[in-house]
C-alpha cells in the first residue's frame, strides 16, 4: 500500500482478488480522482516449462484483451478502462472507480424480494446485451461481476471484470493468443451451462460460450438473488458440474419456501433448462421477459372506466369488444296539474297551522325556583402525599428511565421479521393498516407479511419506501 504506479496512480487499499489479478483502489495524483487499478498476478509457475509459458501467455492475452475492449467499448453498462501499462515486470490496467455495491454485496446473503431482484436482473441483462451487441461474450456472469450504482430513476447496473471476455469468431490481432488450453475452460462453478461442460476433457477449437450459455448464467444469478443460494444441491465444484452436465433440474422454489408469480417461475425454469433452444433467445429477450413479469402484478386502478377481465381477454385473442347497449327507455307519463298541487298540500297545512298557533295562543313564562340558601359545598376528599426518601441518590448508578431508552427504528423492526427481504420495499398503509407490500396485497399465510403488518399497525396512511 502507498506504492505509486506510473508516477500518478497511488495505491490506497486492496479491494478484491480474482483468478488472475488483484484489484486495488487507487488515486490519480494529477487529476485528483479515484481509480481502480487491476494488477495481474502470476499463476501456474510450477510444472512443465512449456505449460507454464503457455498458461502465462494465455493469462496475459486475456488481460490485454480486457484492457483493449474496456477502452474501446464506450457503454454506460460496461466498466470503462482508462489506461494499460507494463513496467518493471508489473502489468496493470486502470479503470473508472464505481461507487456502488455488487449484486452479491447488495443481497447480503439473504433472499431478495422477487420484484427487486427481477428489476435488477433486467438491468443486468441489458448490460450483457450491450456486450453481445459488440460481438463479445463475458463468460463469467455471476452476482460479483455486476455493480449497482446510483439510485431511484438514475440507478444502473454495470458489468465489470472483463478478464474472460471472448469474441467469436476470433479476431486478430487482439485475441490471437486466446486459444483455450486443451480440456481447460475458465469459469465459475455453478454458473456454467450444460453445453459448455460437455466439452470438458476434449480439445477445444472454438469457444463453447454462446448467448444461450450467457442466458443460463443470468438465470442462475437471478435464482441466487431470490433464494440466497444456487439452484443445485451439490456443494463442491465437482458435484455441481455433475448435476448441470447430467441435466438435473434446479431445486423447486416451493421446496425452499419462496413464493413468486407463476410466470416468473416458468421463465426461470426455461433459462435454467438443459436445452439451449428452450431458453430466451438472447440477453435482451431475457430482459424484456423479466420486465413483462413485473407489469401484470401491478393492480389496475379502481375506476368506473376499467375494463372487465373478460373484455381484456377477448381483445388479446383478437376479438372486437362487444358493446352493451341500454334498453330503450319507455316514454315518461305526463304529470297532471292536480298531482302537482297535492304534492305541496302537507307543507301548506303545516305552515297555516304554525301561523295560527303563533297568532292566537298566548306565551306563558316559565318560573324557576329560587332558593335563598347557598348550595351545599362538596365534601373535601383526602389528598395523598408521598414523602421522598431523604437518602442521597447516586445518579451515575441508577439506570436511565424507560422513556429515554432508544426505541428501535421501523427499519430495524422490519429487518427482524422472519423472511424479510433485502433492498427497497414499498409499504402501502390505509386506515392505519398495512394493505400492500410492493403493490401485492398482504397475505395472512406469509410470516413476513404478518410481521410487517404488526409493525405498521397504526402508522400514517400513504406509501412508505424503506431500504432493508
Amino acid at each position: 500500500m502507498g506504492r505509486t504506479l506510473g508516477g500518478v496512480y497511488r495505491i490506497k487499499r486492496h479491494v478484491a482478488a480474482g483468478g488472475f489479478a488483484d484489484l486495488y483502489e487507487g488515486w490519480h495524483e494529477e487529476l485528483e480522482t479515484p481509480v481502480a487499478v487491476k494488477v495481474r498476478r502470476a499463476i501456474g509457475l510450477t510444472g512443465d516449462s512449456q505449460d507454464v509459458a503457455r498458461n502465462d501467455d494465455y493469462c496475459f492475452a486475456h488481460f490485454k484483451t480486457e484492457a483493449i475492449l474496456g477502452f474501446r467499448l464506450r457503454d454506460p453498462h460496461v466498466v470503462r478502462v482508462l489506461d494499460f501499462r507494463l513496467e518493471a515486470k508489473v502489468e496493470y490496467l486502470v479503470m473508472e472507480w464505481l461507487d456502488g455495491k455488487s449484486l452479491q454485496v447488495l443481497a447480503d446473503g439473504r433472499p431478495m424480494y422477487w420484484r427487486r431482484a427481477v428489476d435488477l436482473m433486467a438491468k443486468a441483462a441489458d448490460a450483457v446485451a450491450s456486450l453481445h451487441a459488440a460481438g463479445w461474450f463475458h463468460r463469467d456472469i455471476k452476482p460479483d461481476n455486476f455493480m449497482v450504482i446510483g439510485g431511484g430513476d438514475d440507478e444502473r447496473v454495470v458489468l465489470i471484470d472483463l478478464g474472460l471476455v471472448r469474441q467469436r469468431p476470433l479476431a486478430a490481432p487482439i485475441v490471437s493468443q486466446l486459444a483455450e488450453p486443451t480440456a481447460w475452460i475458465a469459469h465459475t462453478p455453478g454458473y456454467c451451462a450444460p453445453e459448455v461442460y460437455a466439452q470438458v476433457g476434449q480439445k477445444i477449437t472454438t469457444s463453447p460460450f454462446t448467448e444461450a450459455s450467457e442466458v443460463f448464467a443470468l438465470g442462475v444469478t437471478l435464482y441466487k438473488l431470490i433464494t440466497g443460494r444456487i439452484p443445485w444441491v451439490g456443494h463442491t465444484a465437482q458435484q455441481q458440474q455433475a448435476e448441470i452436465a447430467g441435466g438435473s433440474p434446479p431445486i423447486p422454489l416451493s421446496q425452499l419456501g419462496t413464493r413468486v408469480p407463476p410466470e416468473l417461475e416458468h421463465l426461470l425454469l426455461r433459462a435454467l433448462g438443459s436445452d439451449p433452444s428452450q431458453r430466451p433467445s438472447s440477453a435482451q429477450a431475457f430482459a424484456r421477459e423479466l420486465r413483462r413479469v413485473l407489469v401484470p402484478s401491478k393492480p389496475l386502478p379502481e375506476v368506473a372506466t376499467a375494463r372487465p377481465p373478460e373484455a381484456a381477454q377477448r381483445e388479446d385473442a383478437g376479438e372486437s369488444p362487444r358493446r352493451i347497449t341500454a334498453p330503450p327507455a319507455s316514454p315518461a307519463k305526463p304529470v297532471r296539474p292536480l298531482g302537482r298541487l297535492l304534492r305541496w298540500a302537507p307543507l301548506a297545512f303545516l305552515l297555516v297551522l304554525g301561523w295560527w298557533l303563533w297568532l292566537f295562543v298566548p306565551a306563558v313564562p316559565m318560573e324557576l325556583p329560587v332558593s335563598d340558601e347557598p348550595p351545599p359545598s362538596p365534601a373535601p376528599s383526602p389528598v395523598m402525599m408521598t414523602v421522598p426518601d431523604l437518602a442521597p441518590a447516586i445518579a451515575s448508578s441508577s439506570p436511565p428511565p424507560a422513556s429515554t431508552r432508544r426505541r428501535p427504528s421501523l427499519v430495524d423492526q422490519l429487518r427482524r421479521c422472519p423472511g424479510a427481504p433485502s433492498g427497497t420495499v414499498a409499504l402501502e398503509v390505509h386506515g392505519g393498516l398495512l394493505v400492500a407490500i410492493d403493490s401485492e396485497p398482504v397475505r395472512d399465510d406469509d410470516a413476513w407479511h404478518r410481521c410487517a403488518a404488526r409493525r405498521l399497525l397504526g402508522a400514517r396512511d400513504g406509501l412508505q419506501i424503506v431500504n432493508l
